[in-house]
């Protein structure tokens, strides 16, 4: 009997009383109590679904009720819904954040490093935003555990609960159909879940993949896709969720990711020219979490991620000849970590732990024909990164201190890496909160654009690892200050920030002229604010948000080494948005607008002459959609919706883009350009059905 006590005041935090022989009385014992320091700053920020703490955004995909234009709550294209985060080249997948471009950003499922979280050329996020999951977005203040990119953080994480009974959901949209499931294998101890979804494009071309074929297939000989010519993708995956006991949970996590290109067109009335694309990025991840006690926890990862590019370009002439081109990128990218948590006192924890991550990037460019083969490009590089970190944390009070340090040790380079971070916060009131932060990040790897040929003009950049030589190590610094102030279902949320970072290279942003192969080293900044401003009510909710930002690069003997506007640096953008619930009904609206793209200038002999010095004209949308939700007796859920994407069809130009020719033997020792046009995705409807039970 005295076991069994000395365990309920073990587990259940209380005292067992002896009254007598026959009866004992239960007590509450005068163990602290365990808080919680990483508090919900704003509950609902722009829409339910969404929180916001002093580090970070929270998402839940699924109960995120509608956003403007958005179908089935696509995860990275609601991310650019916030403030400070854009996509300039109008897709999910490319987001520019304060500043920086879509390689620097981290983005993590379960673990697994995602290098291409993307389908349909990066149209849409291969993420399926109906799995039971929860996103966390940084974009400052990050917790020393997180390294490898100087830009945002995304950390999507499945759920690790363990359903009593059998739970599923299953959709269609425009572009591809989707299911996803929980099943309990052993009640409250293991538990199963998969998901699955492929397009619909090799067998129906809706309007909408029209729509956004012509978008992204623009300046390409790429046309009427049909069940010869195809585009299609799918992706899966899966979780198994094992908790032995209370204190103990296991997960097992795998994803598949894969895109496919298969084009054949005549272009002589003698030869077939035929352009094949497979894109994949699978892996997988072991997760093991451990509770010592009520103040020590544990967890530990294992991940390995594989990204694949295989593009070939073949012409077959009927007279037994032809021509190709390959390109092949391979990045394998596998780990471990561990890391601990201690709660020292009621306002003080503790975090630590150590890191070591591999990274085996290559790249192939390959021009062959029937009798020579030559070798354009050929690069393989292996990297060990050593890191180790902790973090403190403390409430002293109305403030919080969360000071940070992260060491890293690059194997490929012989480099350390000492970054700290430190973020400041205080409850100026019961409504003003004012915090800074402060943080030293790098970057290892990252995206060149390619100078060989392909004719396919869409992923163009290849994931090159850093050697000491032609591509350094990128290192960042990021200052932020703000408020946040929120009263009476108001909210005002202000923050300034500037960025430096060192490191980047021509090849990096494409900036090459025809007489300069060299690879020019530079540095850049960027500076900016971000507002935004919301008011809630019971049954509806409007905001507009406003960022202003200023983005700028210098390099080594280009532009007489003065800085000039980065490709990502958009002055001002303006979103204003509305959402009205009616009963089961959910409507919402949003009109965004944004100045104008630099882009930089040639003369007529394909020589860059001018720095991104010029701007595109502003451009500017409206999208709107709705959603209709209902329950039928036995609880099944059904959900309707529909969005129109550029609801008045404005067509605007969207970027300006150098172009590497291959016109003649020439142009390969002797680099040329050529300019090209982008225009924006016009008006783009999208419909979508949804039973859960």
């Amino acid at each position: 009997m005295a076991e069994v006590h000395a365990e309920m005041e073990h587990q259940a935090l209380v005292k067992v009383i002896k009254i007598n022989e026959r009866f004992y009385s239960v007590a509450l014992t005068e163990k602290t109590e365990i808080i919680p320091l990483k508090e919900v700053i704003v509950e609902e920020f722009l829409a339910k679904g969404i929180r916001k703490t002093s580090q970070n955004f929270i998402i839940s995909p699924q109960k995120v009720q509608t956003l403007p234009g958005i179908t089935d709550a696509d995860i990275l294209q609601s991310l650019q819904q916030l403030p400070g985060v854009k996509s300039p080249n109008e897709t999910a997948t490319g987001l520019y954040i304060r500043g920086g471009t879509a390689d620097q950003n981290l983005i993590l499922m379960d673990g697994i490093r995602l290098y291409h979280p993307g389908h349909l050329f990066g149209m849409i996020s291969s993420i399926n935003p109906n799995v039971e999951q929860t996103v966390n977005y940084y974009n400052k203040a990050l917790s020393p555990k997180y390294g490898e990119r100087v830009s945002g953080v995304i950390d999507m994480q499945t759920t690790d609960k363990i359903s009593n009974t059998v739970k599923a959901n299953a959709g269609i949209n425009a572009l591809n159909i989707d299911a996803y499931t929980q099943i309990p294998l052993v009640k409250n101890k293991l538990g199963l879940q998969l998901s699955g979804r492929k397009s619909l494009s090799e067998w129906w071309q809706s309007p909408t993949f029209s729509q956004l074929e012509t978008k992204v297939f623009q300046n390409t000989n790429f046309k009427d896709f049909n069940q010869n010519n195809q585009f299609r993708f799918h992706d899966y995956s899966a979780k198994i969720n094992f908790k032995p006991n209370e204190n103990t949970a296991v997960s097992f996590s795998g994803l598949v990711i894969k895109n496919d290109l298969d084009y054949q067109n005549v272009i002589e009335t003698d030869s077939i020219n035929n352009q094949r694309m497979t894109l994949e990025n699978y892996g997988f991840s072991l997760n093991w979490s451990q509770k010592y006690s009520p103040r020590l926890t544990q967890k530990m990862t294992v991940y390995y991620s594989l990204y694949s590019f295989d593009y070939l370009k073949k012409t077959v002439y009927q007279s037994n000849r032809f021509e190709a081109f390959k390109k092949l990128n391979r990045v394998v990218d596998s780990g471990a970590e561990i890391n601990f948590n201690s709660q020292l006192t009621n306002q003080a924890v503790l975090e630590f732990g150590y890191q070591v991550l591999g990274n085996d990037i290559s790249h192939l460019f390959n021009s062959y024909n029937q009798d020579l083969g030559v070798v354009l490009d050929l690069k393989h590089l292996y990297n060990v990164t050593h890191a180790g970190f902790v973090q403190y944390k403390q409430n002293i009070g109305r403030w919080n201190f969360q000071p940070g340090l992260r060491y890293n040790f690059y194997s490929q380079v012989k480099v350390s890496s000492f970054e700290p971070r430190f973020l400041m916060q205080k409850n100026l009131s019961e409504s003003f909160i004012w915090q800074a932060s402060y943080e030293r990040r790098s970057q290892v790897l990252s995206q060149v654009r390619e100078e060989a040929a392909n004719d396919l003009s869409l992923e163009n950049y290849v994931w090159v690892l850093s050697d000491n030589s032609d591509y350094p190590i990128q290192k960042a610094n990021q200052y932020s200050s703000g408020i946040i102030f929120k009263k009476h279902n108001w909210l005002l949320d202000v923050e300034t920030y500037y960025k430096n970072i060192n490191g980047i290279t021509s090849y990096t942003l494409g900036f090459l002229g025809q007489n300069d192969n060299n690879i020019h080293r530079g540095k850049g900044f960027t500076k900016g604010v971000d507002v935004l401003l919301q008011k809630s009510a019971a049954t509806w909710r409007a905001w507009v948000t406003y960022t202003y930002q200023d983005s700028q690069n210098q390099f080594q003997s280009l532009n007489n080494s003065d800085y000039f506007a980065s490709n990502a640096d958009i002055k001002h953008h303006f979103t204003a948005a509305f959402n009205q619930k009616w009963n089961r009904f959910l409507f919402t609206a949003g009109w965004f607008w944004h100045s104008g793209k630099p882009y930089s200038t040639i003369n007529e002999t394909g020589d860059i002459i001018s720095y991104n010095a010029k701007r595109l004209p502003d451009y500017h949308r409206l999208d709107v959609s709705a959603v209709y939700q209902f329950q039928t007796a036995k609880g099944n859920h059904f959900k309707i919706g529909v969005s129109v994407y550029n609801l008045y069809n404005r067509h605007s130009l969207l970027s300006k883009e150098l172009e590497r020719q291959y016109a003649s033997l020439s142009d390969f020792s002797n680099p040329r350009y050529e300019g090209r046009e982008f225009y924006t995705l016009g008006i783009m409807p999208n419909v979508f059905f949804r039973l859960s039970f």
